[in-house]
């Protein structure tokens, strides 16, 4: 009777070890980066561009006569802020994430070959392109929205794609390509930030330089988070969507809109004064373009969320027919946020603050128990076992 009652549960087992298998493999999760890759075509290309890029950085740079004082304010405030904003991308994604390495890079793109090696040189281009064929008084009021979205969401996208190219393993689904996205645009933002702050300084001359600094990054990065990492998180999304990856259908339509929406809230934002006539006018449009462009990335967010939570039902399905995970714990850890929270206040009611704490920490302990999981391919590894422990800490 035992070996019959058990041959199912074996089987079950059986089957849900191999679609754990599948599923990481078809998601790339805990897959490493490798970025020296001197048979790809995407690596040469990268560094070739990067060079490029750090050259012209330095001739924009090698002339800059600011105070020590100026410097170091600058690059601190602004590097705070860069950290802020990317532990806050990072805790957004709450399954696999990504290397640490591959960020980096992203993040290199966005701030060197996208800003120095392209953006700043296709501008100043097209701003005279305008001026001759419009004029002085339009080129003022409309350049920047009709050159930077155009030049510098397709500088960030080549970037993209040129980690695409690289990371073909670890970059497959939308979640990933939101991620690497906003470091991509985190990358552009912080050093355009710093650009903007060096000539406010310099502007001031031998006044308060370091004030006029401090002012300037205050003034950036107050809508930073609205900015470069939302546009290219969304244009991101729409390149994976346009090229699809073997986890991903290719979806043209949804990918062309959604770098259609990046482009063009890029574009009012940029161009707020000009379309409100000046004003309090400027803030009521950019208020819109960022709720437009916070409602396609929960958009985004959501399609990718339902298969990331499939993805990690998968992984962990084995975990509960072991018996090392219960069945609420799952769909709590790989449910939606409403479960997770239903799930949280459930031990004790709301009045018992450690029971929800602990839950908490129990939600997370899973999610980590399969980022392990991921790591090791399935297989049990002293980050795995050290992650069932946790669990079962926080479980009693």
């Amino acid at each position: 009777m035992n070996g019959a009652s058990d041959s199912p549960n074996r089987d079950q087992m059986a089957d849900q070890l191999q679609r754990r298998q599948e599923t990481l493999e078809i998601s790339g999760w805990g897959l490493p980066f490798r970025f020296f890759q001197p048979h790809n075509p995407c690596f040469w290309a990268f560094v070739a561009l990067t060079i490029w890029g750090v050259i012209q950085m330095w001739e924009q740079w090698s002339h800059v006569n600011l105070g020590i004082a100026t410097l170091a304010s600058s690059v601190v405030l602004l590097a705070l802020y860069g950290i802020v904003l990317g532990l806050v991308f990072l805790n957004i994604d709450r399954y696999d994430g990504q290397p640490f390495k591959l960020l980096a890079v992203a993040f290199i793109w966005g701030a060197v070959p996208a800003v120095f090696g392209m953006a700043i040189g296709a501008n100043e281009a097209l701003g005279q392109i305008y001026g001759k064929l419009f004029g002085q008084a339009f080129t003022t009021d409309w350049s920047a929205a009709l050159s930077a979205p155009f030049v510098e969401e397709t500088a960030k996208g080549i970037g993209f794609l040129l980690l695409l190219g690289l990371a073909s393993r670890r970059i497959r689904s939308v979640s990933d390509a939101l991620l690497v996205g906003a470091f991509i645009g985190l990358g552009f933002e912080i050093l355009e930030d710093l650009l903007y702050t060096f000539n406010a300084a310099i502007t001031a001359s031998g006044s308060d330089q370091v004030g006029a600094a401090i002012q300037m990054v205050i003034v950036r990065s107050s809508s930073g988070i609205f900015s470069h990492a939302l546009f290219t998180a969304l244009f991101s999304a729409g390149l994976i969507y346009l090229v699809g990856t073997p986890a991903l259908k290719r979806n043209a339509g949804r990918g062309i809109l959604l770098m259609f929406v990046a482009v063009l809230s890029h574009g009012v934002w940029d161009g707020a004064a000009a379309i409100a006539g000046g004003g309090g006018g400027a803030v009521v449009v950019m208020a819109v373009t960022m709720i437009v462009g916070l409602c396609a990335l929960v958009y985004a967010f959501r399609r990718a969320a339902s298969r990331d939570r499939e993805w990690i039902r998968d992984v962990l399905g084995p975990e509960v027919t072991s018996g090392n995970l219960r069945p609420e714990e799952l769909d709590a850890a790989a449910g939606t946020h409403k479960q997770k929270v239903a799930f949280v206040k459930a031990p004790g009611g709301k009045k018992t603050r450690r029971g929800r704490r602990n839950r908490k920490r129990l939600v997370a302990a899973c999610r980590n128990l399969s980022r392990q999981l991921a790591r090791s391919r399935g297989e049990d590894s002293p980050g795995v076992e050290s992650a069932r422990e946790r669990i079962l800490s926080h479980r009693n």
